[in-house]
């Protein structure tokens, strides 16, 4: 039982931008983003306010539905649900909330057998963040110029790489860099990356799926977030190139710029 007791104001601590776009090829976008900030310090102070992208699998059924509904569902469970006041513990048990609901949509509704998605979702809190994370969606920091992947890809091209099989050259063309080997659907129990840090003003946090960066280098994206032309402005010109140069899958960018500790 959460004990909110002070002041019901709050501070605007964030500047907070996203963009989806279908792509050029898919159908329809299934990817999702949402994010909630609480407007009541004592919720702020308690909970803090949570960011988070999914990207419905490719290939899957409704995985639009997937997506959506895994977001949705972290975001009510967070704030809302019966579990651990801690709030890293509570983000994880919301997220494993989240995770058996796609489950259980999949294995009891024939148009929705089989469908699966990725979660990433970014917690600020008190000066410190806490990440939950499960598929080859990303979370990167940018801080002092330098841009670091905060999250680890659950595919079986990233395990490769890391296991010293494949080179990141190879892996960005090779044909099952897109197979999960972790995400929302697949079994009642899923295995739950957890991250945590701390934020400072001036950091700029970006939740993306993987197709932003299918046609962007690391490098692209991050001197793209170091431009001075305004986050939205980026947001699209990023979406546009990738899209000019192929566009082949749903893309989602959300940014949270740390303008002040709260």
């Amino acid at each position: 039982m959460l004990n909110l007791k002070g002041s019901t104001r709050c501070q605007t601590c964030f500047e907070v931008h996203g963009h989806s776009d279908k792509g050029q090829i898919r159908p329809r976008n299934e990817d999702y983003f949402s994010y909630f900030i609480p407007t009541d310090q004592r919720i702020v102070d308690a909970l803090g306010s949570l960011f988070v992208v999914s990207d419905g699998v490719g290939g899957h059924v409704a995985g639009e539905v997937a997506s959506a509904e895994a977001v949705n569902v972290i975001l009510q469970e967070y704030y809302f649900g019966d579990h651990a006041e801690k709030p890293s513990q509570r983000l994880k048990d919301a997220f494993a909330h989240a995770s058996l609901h796609i489950f259980d949509l999949a294995s009891h509704h024939k148009r929705f057998a089989n469908m699966q998605c990725t979660l990433t979702a970014l917690l600020l809190r008190q000066g410190q963040y806490f990440i939950a994370h499960a598929g080859d969606s990303k979370a990167f920091l940018l801080r002092d110029r330098t841009l670091t992947q905060l999250t680890k890809d659950h595919s079986l091209v990233a395990k490769l790489v890391r296991m010293g099989l494949v080179s990141p050259e190879q892996a960005k063309t090779h044909p099952y860099r897109h197979m999960l080997i972790r995400a929302l659907g697949e079994s009642p129990l899923l295995q739950i990356d957890m991250f945590s840090g701390s934020s400072e003003p001036g950091d700029i946090f970006c939740l993306i799926t993987d197709g932003i960066l299918e046609h962007l280098t690391e490098e692209e994206l991050r001197q793209s977030l170091l431009k001075k032309t305004g986050m939205d402005s980026i947001q699209k010109k990023i979406v546009d190139i990738v899209n000019e140069r192929g566009g082949c899958d749903n893309m989602t960018i959300l940014t949270v710029k740390v303008t002040e500790v709260c």
